[in-house]
């Protein structure tokens, strides 16, 4: 057995001439620190050290500078669950007037996954020349398969028209290069090939690093691949491999979203490491502020731990999300979200007030609990990225997030047996599963009976909202549209009536909106050869 190699020790040397890597003087250059694009390329180390600038350019889109448009698409912005109330909004209000492709938030996704194919492409073609040991070699490619998966899937799911390109960049082909749309059917047969190496590379190895792909994280996106080519026997059998064989299990409730900031729970099958005493640690992000009422601006509160600490009010659940829960039986309800905020200020003068200190916040006591200014300081608090650790006034957080979760292994498996057995047998067991977990036993409807795929599309909601999957989730469904249009933003919370600005999303969304932009400074950048896409200001 190697050594381990922390993937996520990467120095800026390593990194900045894996970036470098594609000039031919450079190529030629005698570097004094012995790091050079021979040793990236032709040995494990130095493909280990390249593997860890894949993991890294991802985690920077997270980073305290980089996350408030990142906030808004992992919170399920712009889909039928969301409330959202700034940063950049005219995304997920699919603004009908701003120039879209023009936004950080669409050029952004597109610029990081494009550097992780480019890296990619680099590892997969050199790596599997170079000539180190057969299972070191399979140990690390095995990543930059995924990756190069990983990043394919979401480019082709969020803009349809996408570049496809599998060769390394060098001196001898970056320029004349010509830019057209792939068809849908090659980025999907190269997304394929590229798991299924994978796949074969870990063989029997379940291993789980947090922080890192594993084979779970392989079959579950061998799966969703599946479920959106409508390969319902694949999704089934990738979902069900991972249920009997992999270390994957539901958590209690109360324990999904652990106080200790790391998330790294038996459901975390991918998890983005922040806490400076683990692998990839260190730096911070924006998101548990994002999710934070701004409870903290009323008179007579302060910022706490019991409420999410200091809070920017970004992003919330909207009255239809809410309306899901079975607010007295089911246990996420009140677990993984916060409902109200009390006056717990013990400094404040309450004596000539109506409420006092311990008091629960209510509509209408204060100009702070009216209109617009109840909507950033009394709306629900999303648990799932809170960080119960750091000070109250701190604005910074370094708890873990979720990418993947084990509950939605269950869901995969659950849609396709759906569509494959009649009777639903086999599907309701594991949408049971997640209700027997985090419903109450009590319940007289704790178990389903029948399932479709409006059912469906709730349960995914209760478990998995705000995580990430939903916009992918209705599109693939066809219910983009017609969800938003119906559910989406906010017209009125608390008997409040809400600026239209926050139910813009259900005006404006149009049935191009399914797709985003290609980013205008990729198409300056490419050429007349790529179109925009349909619908978008050109």
């Amino acid at each position: 057995m190697k050594a381990y190699i922390n993937p996520f020790k990467i120095s800026n040397i390593l990194f900045l001439v894996f970036v470098f890597s594609g000039c031919e003087s450079y190529l030629k250059e005698n570097n004094p620190s012995e790091v050079t694009t021979d040793f990236l390329y032709t040995t494990a180390d130095g493909l280990q050290a390249a593997v860890n600038g894949l993991y890294t350019i991802e985690r920077a889109q997270f980073d305290d500078s980089e996350s408030s448009p990142t906030v808004l698409i992992y919170g399920d912005g712009g889909t039928d669950l969301d409330f959202n109330r700034a940063a950049d909004a005219t995304v997920t209000r699919y603004d009908l007037v701003t120039n879209l492709a023009t936004r950080s938030t669409i050029s952004g996704w597109w610029q990081k996954f494009y550097r992780i194919i480019e890296r990619s492409n680099s590892i997969i073609t050199f790596g599997e020349q170079a000539d180190i040991d057969a299972d070191d070699k399979k140990a690390i490619l095995r990543n930059a398969y995924i990756y190069r998966a990983y990043a394919y899937f979401w480019l082709v799911r969020k803009y349809d028209n996408i570049w496809l390109n599998t060769e390394p960049t060098t001196y001898e082909n970056i320029s004349g290069r010509t830019f057209t749309p792939a068809a849908q059917a090659d980025v999907y047969e190269q997304i394929i090939a590229d798991l299924d190496k994978a796949l074969e590379y870990y063989g029997t190895d379940w291993t789980v690093v947090q922080g890192q792909f594993n084979q779970g994280v392989a079959r579950l996106l061998r799966a969703e691949v599946a479920l959106w080519q409508k390969d319902y026997q694949t999704a089934a059998a990738q979902a069900t491999k991972i249920i009997s064989e992999g270390p994957f299990a539901l958590e209690a409730t109360e324990n999904v979203w652990a106080k200790d900031r790391r998330r790294n729970t038996k459901e975390g099958m991918y998890v983005i490491q922040w806490d400076e005493f683990s692998p990839g640690g260190g730096g911070d992000h924006r998101f548990a502020r994002a999710f934070t009422a701004q409870y903290r601006s009323v008179p007579g509160c302060i910022s706490s731990p019991e409420f999410g600490g200091y809070g920017w009010a970004r992003l919330h659940p909207n009255p239809y999300f809410l309306s899901l829960f079975d607010k007295k039986y089911d246990k996420r309800y009140n677990a993984w979200f916060q409902h109200f905020y009390l006056y717990n200020d013990p400094t404040y003068d309450f004596s000539k007030l109506s409420y006092k200190f311990g008091d629960t916040l209510r509509v209408n006591q204060n100009s702070w609990t009216k209109g617009d200014n109840m909507y950033r300081s009394m709306n629900v608090g999303t648990k799932k990225y809170w960080d119960w650790e750091k000070e109250p006034l701190a604005s910074e957080s370094y708890n873990n997030i979720y990418i993947y979760r084990y509950p939605l292994v269950l869901f995969i498996a659950a849609e396709a047996y759906m569509h494959l057995e009649p009777d639903n047998v086999k599907a309701l067991s594991y949408i049971n599963q997640i209700r027997q977990n985090r419903i109450l036993s009590t319940s007289p409807n704790q178990l389903l009976t029948t399932l479709n795929e409006d059912i469906l599309l709730e349960e995914y909601a209760r478990e998995l909202g705000l995580e990430g999957h939903r916009w992918f989730l209705l599109k693939r469904m066809g219910k983009l549209v017609e969800r938003v249009q119906k559910y989406g933003g906010v017209s009125e919370f608390l008997g409040v009536k809400a600026t239209s600005t926050y139910y813009q999303c259900r005006t404006n969304i149009k049935p191009y909106h399914v797709r985003w932009p290609i980013p205008q400074s990729e198409l300056d950048a490419m050429g007349s050869s790529f179109p925009q896409n349909e619908g978008y200001l050109q």
